[in-house]
This record gives C-alpha cells, structure tokens and sequence, in this order.
C-alpha cells in the first residue's frame, strides 16, 4: 500500500488547526474556571451578608429565624445557619451538629479566625458522616461570635444561581472557526507556492527550460519564490546567450584559422613568383655575366629590383593585414585632417597618373577632422587610386564628399574607365583575389591591396562597397567614423 502523500499546504494548516485547538481549549477551561470562582465569590459575598443579618437577629441565644428568612434573597430551598462562640461551643443551630469535637478546627471559621477581614469560605461535604452532598460555607467572626451559614450545592435554587454563563463559550467557537478559516485561507495560499516551488525546484534539476515567470501571492514568501524563479530563468537565457557567444567564438576563431591557412597557402604561392624570379635573374647574370651585353645586364638587374621592390610591398601588406586582424588595440589612433591624407596621397601618385594619362578631380571640403590612423587612412586611398591608375583604363579619377552628418563622412572614389564584370565585384575585397592573374603581377600587385581597403574601413568605424557605373568606370563609396 502507497503512503498518502501529504502537500506541505495541508501539513502546516493541521498544525496551526492543532495548536489553536489546544489554545481553544485552554481558553475556555480557563474562561470556565474564573466563571466559576467568580460565582463562588458572589456566593461567597451573599453568604456573608447572611451572616452578618444572622447575627444581627440573634438575641438571647436564639435566632429570629422567620425575620433572618425575609431578609434572604437568594433563590436556595435549603440553608444552613449555625452560631458559635469564641470557645467553639455551638450557641444556635439548625442541622444538629453536635457530633463535631472542635467546631473552630473547620476550614471556613479557622479562615474567619484567623484572617483579618474576619471571613472564610470553602466547599465540602456535609458535616453528618454519611451525608455525600457538598455545601459552600461562609463563616464570619464578629466579636466573639462566629456566624456560619451553608448552601447545598445541588439545590435547584443554587444550582441556577451557580449556573455559568456561557455565551463567551459560543462567541470562541465563533473565533475559532473564524479563525480555523483565516488559516485555511492562509495555508492554501503558502501550501500552493510551496507547491510550485516544488514543482520549479524539480524541472531546474532535470534542466528543463523554464519561462513561466507567473506572478506568486503578493506576499513575502510569494516575492522570494518569484524572484528565485526570475534569478532561474535570466539564469537560463545567459547560459543560452553563453553558448550562442561561444557558438559565434568558435566559428569566427574556425573562420579566423581557415584565413590564416588560406593566406599562408596564398603568401607561399604568392612569394614563389618573385623569389624564383629573383633567383632566376641573378642566376643569369652570375653564370653568363661574360656573355651578357651592358643592356641586357641592366635589363636583368631592372627586373631584379622590380621583383623585390613586389617581394617588399607583398611584405608590408601582410604585415598590415595581420596588424588589423589582430585588432585595434595595437593601433593607435590621433586627431588627423583626412583632407590632408587625400591629398598628400593623391600629390605622391600625381606623375604616375599624368604617364598614365590620367587626371585628377578632387572636391572635398578643407577641413575633414576625424580620430584615426594616418597610415592605414594613407593605404585606403592609396590603393583605390593607385588601382585606377593601373587598371581603370579611364582618363579621370574622380573624389569627392557626398555626405556629412555628426558621425561620419561618406566619400566617393570613382573612375570613367571599362569597369569589371559583374561576377568578381562580390569578391573584389578577397584577399589575393584578382580578375586577372597574370596582368596584375606584371604591374605589380599583391592581391591582398582592396583586402586592406576593407579591413582599414571597418578599423576606423565605417565600410566601403563598389559598383559599376552605368556610363562605365568603377565607383567606390567609402563610410569612415569621425571618431
């Protein structure tokens, strides 16, 4: 047989119900208790008063006992009057007590004796030894008379005087249950957050995902629970977010150690060319340099240099290209005039571009402040001009500024050349990628310039995207931050 199980709500609303039943009845026996003496004190007080009226009829040895009974307003059909003197002989009395050695030796006149308001009182069986009623005694020492008067404490009369009242019995029942309610009321509102507790504390250690963040009573226990389950599900929703963020991590250091891979494959076939050349042309002019005429001589020493001035210029792009993807913490930035960048860089390329045929046309305002840093700004433009010059077949380059706001410039690099095909435009800013292999060799290129260009753009807070012009040429639209 299964055990009953017992919800926490029912366990606490048994025990409160547990102890304020035992509070009820010790209420009610002590409310039952100080009823009753309160009636013996009363009785007590009445007694009294009959005794000192007995005395007061009392002359002569004998008690006027008709007067005594008018002046009685207690409802009691039996009473019992005696009167002693200061020795404990028996001077009057109406029940034959004559049996009793020492009448002062009773509990009610050795009080009355002895006590300084001269009163007694107690309850206990009849004098007569075969008598198992009890009475109420009340004893009064007056002078040298003691007065003694005694109630049966099952007369009718005295019964209803006794009788306690017990209307504060219903009103604590009515508590009580008012009461038993509250705390029902109570328990089952802690019982059922407990139970959801429970219930959450069950599904967090079987992992499960929770997003019921479904408000708990407006209580103290309701708040804590609320907010345990809150601390749970945030809890939840950042390892969620670490494990996406470690996702990202994982494929951008994957991505990162793909491109490194790709470019040392690439830096290996790149390097090859003009090392072999090199190697090639000095080979010639060591073995064959008495066969070799003054020109031809000079014509390999030419090709030497142009093979290593490629070999270092394939160097440094490299380098540069490591240094920003190694981030901007190793690149310093200062308060420069890009102005100055475009048109310093643009003055160095001036006579290659007049041997090419080429003009400039440059608008841009005077002054264009910005935070960056001035090589890497040198080698964007440097390699978008340098390319046009080489490549563009065109007549003009143009520069300009299109936009400004309070965060960046944008800047447009165009030429009115041939253009290229619409397929290489989306890799155009690969590294090592080029339309034409052989071509871009020969003047000179690495590959890896317009990667450099993309890299630099996004270093200093912007991008660029290029496009064919519908009149022909290639356009350039570069963003950069001014800060």
């Amino acid at each position: 047989m299964r055990p009953i199980k017992i919800s926490y709500g029912t366990k606490l609303l048994l025990v409160v119900v547990a102890i304020l039943t035992l509070c009820e009845v010790a209420f009610v026996a002590f409310q039952f208790s100080r009823e009753q003496r309160y009636r013996q004190d009363l009785l007590n007080a009445q007694l009294t008063i009959l005794n000192y009226q007995l005395l007061d009829h009392y002359e002569g040895g004998v008690v006027n006992v008709e007067l005594w009974e008018r002046t009685i307003d207690l409802p009691i059909q039996e009473l019992q009057f005696a009167i002693f003197d200061s020795e404990g002989n028996i001077l009057y009395d109406n029940t034959g007590i004559d049996h009793i050695t020492n009448p002062l030796e009773l509990d009610e006149l050795k009080m009355a004796n002895e006590s300084d308001i001269h009163r007694g009182f107690s309850v206990h069986n009849n004098d007569e030894v075969d008598d198992d009623d009890f009475y109420y005694y009340a004893a009064l020492k007056e002078g040298d008379l003691f007065a003694r008067t005694g109630a049966l404490g099952h007369d009718v009369g005295l019964a209803e005087f006794m009788n306690i009242d017990r209307t504060f019995l219903w009103y604590a029942i009515l508590i009580y249950i008012f009461v038993i309610a509250i705390t029902w009321y109570a328990t089952s509102r802690i019982g059922n957050t407990i139970k959801r507790l429970s219930e959450f504390a069950q599904a967090a250690e079987k992992g499960v995902e929770i997003y019921d963040t479904k408000a708990f009573p407006k209580n103290e226990l309701g708040t804590i629970a609320h907010n345990i389950v809150l601390i749970y599900v945030r809890w939840q929703r950042t390892l969620v977010e670490r494990e996406r963020l470690a996702d990202i991590a994982l494929k951008d250091e994957q991505e990162k150690a793909r491109l490194k891979k790709e470019l040392t494959n690439n830096i290996n076939h790149e390097l090859k060319t003009p090392v072999s050349a090199i190697s090639l042309e000095l080979e010639t002019l060591l073995t064959h340099k008495d066969k070799l005429s003054e020109a031809q001589r000079n014509m390999l020493i030419s090709r030497c240099k142009a093979n290593s001035d490629r070999l270092l210029k394939m160097i440094q792009d490299i380098l540069t290209l490591n240094r920003l993807d190694d981030g901007a913490d190793n690149i310093q930035k200062e308060l420069l005039s890009l102005t100055d960048v475009v048109e310093e860089v643009s003055d160095s390329l001036l006579m290659k571009a007049e041997d090419a045929g080429i003009g400039f046309e440059i608008n841009i305002p005077e002054t264009m402040m910005m935070l960056g840093n001035g090589p890497l700004l040198e080698s964007i433009f440097s390699n978008l001009i340098n390319n046009a010059i080489l490549y563009s077949g065109g007549s003009t380059i143009s520069i300009f500024l299109q936009e400004e706001d309070e965060k960046s410039y944008r800047i447009i690099i165009g030429d009115d050349g041939t253009g290229i095909p619409e397929e290489h435009l989306e890799h155009l800013f690969d590294r090592f990628y080029r339309i034409e292999s052989g071509r871009s060799r020969k003047k000179g290129g690495t590959g890896i310039g317009l990667a450099i260009v993309k890299s630099a753009a996004k270093f200093h807070g912007g991008d660029i995207t290029v496009r064919n012009l519908p009149s022909g040429g290639l356009e350039f639209t570069l963003t950069l931050a001014k800060s």
